[in-house]
C-alpha cells in the first residue's frame, strides 16, 4: 500500500510538472495501467486527448481502459472514434466487435467482425465470433459457412457445436445430431453438447440415446440443472412420472427460487394424477410471481379434479383479470372462460327489481294522468351475467355494475295500460313481469324553508360561518311525500303524514347553494335550488340586536273597504331604506285574509323566530284600520263593513304574540293605519327620552314597543309618517339610530302637516324591561 501511495505522488507531481504535454499524460496513464488503477489512468488518458485530439493511442489505451473498469459503452465509442485513425494493427476491431456482440449491437458487431477477418493472425478468432454474431441475428446458413471456414483452420469442438445449433434451428435435424455427434467426439466431457444432443433426440424420438446422453451429462456434471430438466422431459416421454419428478426435484434443491422448476413439477404431478402436489407445486409458482398466467390455470384443472370448484372458479376469474398480450395467454384465457361458463352455470331466473317509479306489491305503478311519456328505471339481479333485457318487446340498453345490472327505457304512456319486462341471462333462464299503470295527479310538491329561513328569491343568509348547517321546512302537496333530499342527504320525515315538515343537517362546507329535492309516491318531483348567503356574517357578529327580520304587511286590494294605493309605496319606500341596515331577512305579506293573519301571526311567524333564532323583529303593517268599542283592529283583505267579527284585532295579534314573545329581545310594531292605536299600546310615563348608539345596555334589555301613525284620527292614504320615518334612515350619518329619535321626528313632521298625533309607547302584555330598538347602520 505504501508503495503504491508513493506511486501516485510521484505520478501526480510529474503530471503537475508536465501538464501541456500529452506525452507525459499518456506514461502517467500507462503507470496506473500497471497497477490496474483503471480510473486514474482513465483521468490520464482523457486529460491526454484533451491537449492532442489527434493521439490514437490515447483513444486505443483508454477503450482498454474502459473494457477493464467494466464500462463496456464508453470502450466502443473510443472504438468509434479510431476508425478514423490510420492505424497499422487493426486487431482493436476484434475487441469493438466483441463488445458490439456482448451488448446485443449485432449489426455493427459484423461490420466490425469482417474488418477483422482482413487481419491475418485476427482470422480465426474473427471466424469464430463471426459465427456467433450469425446466430444471434438468426443467419444460420451464414453461422454454418462461418464455421466451416474456421473448422478448415482448426477443427474444434464448440464449432461443430455451432454447426450443429444452426442446423437445428434452419431444422435440418439428422445434419445437427451428426455435428452435435462430432463436438462430442473431439470432446468427450462437452456438457451442453450432450444436453443438446439430448434434446435433439428428444424430438427425433430416440428417448433411449437422449436419456443415455443425459447420464453421461450427470456423470461428468452432477448439478447441471439443464441436464436434469432435459432428462425429466425424457422421462416423461418414457411414462415414468415418478422418475421425472424425482429429476425436477433435484432441480429445485438447486435453484429453489426458480418459480419455472416448480412448475414444470407441478405440471408432471398433474400428468401423474397427483392434484394435491401439483397444487401445493403451483401455489409456491404463483408465492414467487403472481403474474405467472400459466399457474393459475393449471392449478384450476387440478381443483376441478378433486372436486374443488369454489377455487376454481376463484383462480379461473383471476386469470381473466391479468392483462398480457402473450399469445399463450390469451389461449389459456379463452379456455378458462369456456370452463368458467360452465362451471357456473345455474337455472335460476334473473330478479326484474323496478326502482323508478316504484310500483306496489301487486305491481301497480303510479303514473301522472296527463303523462305521455313515462322512464323507467330498474335493476336486474342474477347469478349470472344477463344476455338480453327488453321492455314491451323492445331491446333496451343496460350495463353492469356492483348490485346488479342497471336499465333505463322510455315507454309511451298516453294510451297504455301496462307494460311489461323481460331479462334473459346467458344459460337462457328468463324472467317477465307485468306492470299496470294507475294516473295519480300530476301537480309536483311545493317546498317552504322554515330555518333557515329564505328570501322570496331562494336566498339563505347565515349569520355563522359554519361547515354544517340545520335544516327545517315543509312540503305541501296533495299526496303523501315519498322521499326528501337534501344535497343528497335525506331528510326525516313522517312518511305517514300529508304536507309533513322536515328535517336534515346537511355539509355546506365551500357551498354556495342547496338544492331540496322532493318526490311524492306518484313520482311528482321538485328540485329547489337555495342560494347561501355568507355576506352578513361578520356583520351579525358584531351586531348587538342579533339576528334581526322585519315583516311587512301590506293590505291594499280590498273587497268591501276601499282600495288603497299608499301601502304599496310605503312598504317599497321601507324596504329601500332599509337596504343599508343590518336586517337578515324580510317577510312582505300581501294582501291577507282573516284567516291568514290569525295563522300566520299565531303559527308562522312563531316557529320562523323559533327555528331562525331570531332575536329582534319589526313588524310593519299598512292599510285600513279601525277602533270599535274599545278595541283596535287591522281590517284584512275579506272583511265586511260594520262586522267586527271579520276583522283581525289587535288583542288577537298580542295574544298570538305572546306565546313567542319570551323568544325575542326586541320588538317593534309599526302601524300606518288609522284608528288602531289605542288598545295597542299603554303610554310611556313621561317624556320620550333620547337613546344614544353609545347605550348599549338598552340592546341588552327586552323591549316591546308600538309606534302608529294615528290614535283616534283617520290616516290618509298619502302617508307622511311614513316618508318621513324612512328618510330619517335614510340619511342617517351615525353607526345607529334608535326608534326614539325616529319618533320624534316623525311626530314633529307629521303634526305639522296634518291633523294625525302618532302615538309610541310599551306594548301592554308583552313584556318591557326599558330597553330599545336600534336599527343598526351596516355601512359603518
Amino acid at each position: 500500500m505504501r508503495c503504491s501511495f508513493t506511486l501516485l505522488i510521484l505520478i501526480m507531481a510529474m503530471t503537475s510538472a508536465f501538464a501541456q504535454n500529452p506525452k507525459k499524460n499518456f506514461s502517467a496513464a500507462e503507470k496506473f495501467m500497471a497497477v490496474n488503477d483503471y480510473k486514474g489512468a482513465i483521468a490520464q488518458y482523457t486529460e491526454a486527448i484533451g491537449l492532442d485530439p489527434q493521439m490514437d493511442e490515447a483513444y486505443l489505451h483508454r477503450a482498454i481502459a474502459y473494457a477493464k473498469n467494466q464500462q463496456p459503452l464508453e470502450a466502443l465509442e473510443d472504438y468509434r472514434k479510431m476508425k478514423s485513425f490510420k492505424i497499422k494493427d487493426k486487431s482493436f476491431y476484434y475487441d469493438a466487435a466483441l463488445i458490439c456482440y456482448q451488448q446485443l449491437i449485432y449489426p455493427e458487431a459484423l461490420e466490425y467482425v469482417e474488418m477483422v477477418l482482413d487481419i491475418k493472425k485476427k482470422k480465426f478468432d474473427g471466424l469464430v465470433l463471426k459465427t456467433q454474431i450469425q446466430m444471434a441475428m438468426k443467419d444460420y446458413f451464414g453461422a454454418i459457412a462461418s464455421a466451416n471456414l474456421a473448422i478448415e483452420m482448426q477443427n474444434r469442438a464448440d464449432l461443430h457445436f455451432f454447426k450443429a445449433c444452426s442446423y437445428e434451428n434452419a431444422n435440418d435435424l439428422p445434419t445437427a445430431e451428426k455435428e452435435y455427434l462430432t463436438a462430442i467426439s473431439l470432446n468427450a466431457s462437452y456438457v451442453e453438447a450432450l444436453v443438446a444432443l439430448a434434446r435433439l433426440q428428444i424430438r427425433l424420438e430416440k428417448n433411449d440415446k437422449a436419456l443415455a446422453n443425459c447420464n453421461s451429462a450427470i456423470a461428468i456434471d452432477s448439478k447441471n440443472k439443464d441436464a436434469y430438466v432435459t432428462r425429466a422431459e425424457v422421462y416423461v416421454k418414457m411414462l415414468d412420472f415418478p422418475s421425472a419428478i424425482n429429476d425436477m426435484s433435484r432441480v429445485i434443491m438447486l435453484n429453489p427460487d426458480d418459480y419455472q422448476n416448480y412448475l414444470v413439477r407441478g405440471t408432471y404431478y398433474q400428468q401423474f394424477t397427483q392434484h394435491q402436489n401439483a397444487i401445493n407445486d403451483f401455489s409456491k409458482v404463483i408465492l414467487l410471481n403472481d403474474k405467472q398466467f400459466d399457474a393459475y390455470y393449471k392449478r384450476a384443472y387440478s381443483y376441478e379434479q378433486i372436486a374443488n370448484y369454489p377455487l376454481a372458479v376463484k383462480d379461473y376469474k383471476k386469470l381473466t383479470e391479468l392483462s398480457t398480450f402473450d399469445g399463450k395467454a390469451q389461449e389459456l384465457l379463452e379456455m378458462a372462460n369456456k370452463r368458467l361458463f360452465e362451471l357456473k352455470r345455474e337455472s335460476g331466473k334473473p330478479q326484474v327489481v323496478l326502482t323508478s317509479p316504484k310500483p306496489t306489491n301487486n305491481r301497480i305503478v303510479n303514473v301522472a294522468k296527463d303523462l305521455a311519456e313515462l322512464k323507467i328505471t330498474g335493476l336486474v339481479l342474477d347469478e349470472s351475467d344477463i344476455k338480453s333485457l327488453q321492455v314491451n318487446k323492445v331491446d333496451v340498453p343496460f350495463e353492469k355494475a356492483e348490485s346488479g345490472v342497471n336499465f333505463s327505457a322510455k315507454i309511451n304512456s298516453a294510451t297504455a295500460d301496462s307494460f311489461y319486462v323481460s331479462a334473459t341471462d346467458v344459460y337462457d333462464n328468463t324472467q317477465e313481469i307485468i306492470y299496470v299503470l294507475n294516473r295519480t295527479e300530476i301537480n309536483p310538491p311545493q317546498v317552504t324553508l322554515m330555518a333557515p329561513y329564505a328570501s322570496d328569491n331562494g336566498e339563505v343568509f347565515l349569520d355563522k360561518d359554519l361547515p354544517t348547517m340545520y335544516v327545517e321546512g315543509q312540503i305541501a302537496d296533495e299526496s303523501l311525500i315519498n322521499t326528501i333530499f337534501i344535497d343528497g342527504v335525506l331528510a326525516s320525515f313522517k312518511v305517514d303524514e300529508f304536507n309533513p315538515r322536515f328535517i336534515a343537517t346537511i355539509n355546506i362546507n365551500n357551498k354556495t347553494s342547496f338544492i331540496v329535492t322532493a318526490k311524492d309516491i306518484n313520482g311528482n318531483t321538485t328540485d329547489k335550488t337555495f342560494t347561501i348567503n355568507r355576506d352578513g356574517i361578520s356583520q351579525l357578529e358584531a351586531n348587538p340586536m342579533g339576528r334581526t327580520w322585519a315583516v311587512f304587511v301590506e293590505n291594499s286590494n280590498y273587497n268591501k273597504f276601499p282600495t288603497l294605493d299608499g301601502p304599496a309605496r310605503d312598504v317599497t319606500l321601507m324596504r329601500s331604506a332599509l337596504a343599508g341596515y343590518d336586517i337578515q331577512n324580510i317577510l312582505h305579506k300581501k294582501n291577507m285574509s282573516k284567516t291568514e293573519m290569525e295563522r300566520f301571526f299565531s303559527i308562522e311567524l312563531r316557529d320562523l323566530l323559533k327555528s331562525n333564532n331570531v332575536r329582534s323583529v319589526l313588524i310593519w303593517y299598512a292599510g285600513h284600520g279601525k277602533f270599535v268599542n274599545e278595541t283596535g283592529y287591522w281590517i284584512p283583505i275579506d272583511a265586511n263593513r260594520d262586522d267586527e267579527f271579520s276583522y283581525f284585532s289587535i288583542s288577537s295579534l298580542k295574544a298570538s304574540m305572546q306565546s313567542y314573545s319570551g323568544l325575542l329581545a326586541h320588538t317593534l310594531i309599526v302601524t300606518d293605519a288609522c284608528e288602531s292605536g289605542p288598545t295597542f299600546y299603554q303610554a310611556m310615563r313621561g317624556e320620550i327620552k333620547e337613546r344614544s348608539c353609545n347605550d348599549w345596555e338598552a340592546t341588552k334589555l327586552k323591549s316591546s314597543q308600538v309606534f302608529t301613525s294615528a290614535g283616534y284620527e283617520l290616516a290618509i292614504d298619502n302617508s307622511q309618517f311614513t316618508k318621513t320615518f324612512a328618510n330619517m334612515l335614510a340619511n342617517n350619518p351615525n353607526s345607529c339610530i334608535p326608534i326614539e329619535s325616529i319618533v320624534l321626528k316623525v311626530t314633529q313632521s307629521v303634526s305639522q302637516n296634518n291633523q294625525q298625533k302618532p302615538k309610541f309607547g310599551k306594548i301592554a302584555g308583552l313584556g318591557d324591561e326599558d330597553g330599545t330598538f336600534f336599527f343598526m347602520n351596516n355601512k359603518k
